[in-house]
């Protein structure tokens, strides 16, 4: 069943654009219209389960005081914020309003679509670098010091993350953000499906995610561009040239 979609965006271009996005996707949009309408309004207190993506130049008081409305009577409704703009306590105040996610405008198609399959599973999706919980949890902007050291803390926590993978394994995870399934990550690093599997779940308790469209995400907004071209340079050490992940990923990669 697809789930039930409102968009509401002042831009007709980008309205023309959401729209064939959501064509063969999970998504039924319900509405697509510049702004939320009284009539609107009231018919989302009825749904009992609907994503509200919000478009908007820059987060503001007038959007936070609308979300708030609407989630003090239509509690199915989950609001995502798609903006042209953001700041970390941009992000900070949407969450607090109720927001599910918090968008970048530039997002592609794709990345639209697998952001709110992450959103329907309850999982947060913010920016790269802004991280919701961490925001959420952090200092004020007027503390500016102990903010730097919540930032860098937020930056080493996902470093360590990526540091935890092997190669291996991230071989497997730029295969994922392209889109590969497992048979053809077996095929390009030269290994059984079985194999692939094994690494799969490894990676999904590593990251403590629940499956391989949620790695994939992971991975494009927390991996550098540095990791994957290191990825494509034979490995340290290397005596002799071998059949490896590293030897069949440099010929795919961008």
């Amino acid at each position: 069943m697809r789930t039930p979609l409102i968009v509401t965006h002042p831009s007709t271009l980008l309205q023309d654009g959401l729209r064939q996005a959501f064509t063969k996707s999970l998504f039924r949009p319900l509405f697509i219209a510049p702004e939320l309408s009284e009539k609107l309004e009231s018919q989302m207190r009825s749904f009992e389960s609907c994503i509200w993506l919000i478009g908007v130049s820059r987060y503001d008081s007038t959007v936070n005081d609308l979300m708030r409305r609407v989630k003090t009577d239509a509690l199915g409704v989950k609001p995502i914020i798609l903006a042209a703009y953001h700041a970390p306590e941009d992000i900070m105040a949407a969450q607090r309003a109720g927001a599910y996610g918090f968008l970048c405008q530039d997002i592609s198609a794709e990345q639209l679509i697998k952001s709110l399959e992450l959103i329907t599973l309850d999982q947060a999706v913010v920016p790269r670098d802004c991280y919701l919980g961490q925001v959420a949890s952090g200092p004020t902007a007027a503390d500016s010091k102990t903010k730097e050291a919540a930032n860098s803390s937020g930056e080493a926590s996902q470093g360590n993350l990526t540091q935890s993978l092997s190669r291996r394994e991230l071989l497997i995870l730029r295969m994922l953000t392209e889109g590969a399934s497992n048979k053809a990550v077996a095929l390009k690093l030269v290994m059984t499906e079985s194999t692939v599997k094994v690494h799969m779940k490894a990676i999904l308790k590593k990251l403590r995610l629940q499956n391989r469209t949620q790695a994939a995400l992971w991975a494009r907004n927390h991996i550098d561009e540095d990791v994957w071209i290191g990825l494509s340079n034979p490995a340290p050490n290397a005596g002799s040239p071998r059949r490896d992940g590293a030897s069949v990923l440099s010929s795919v990669a961008c």
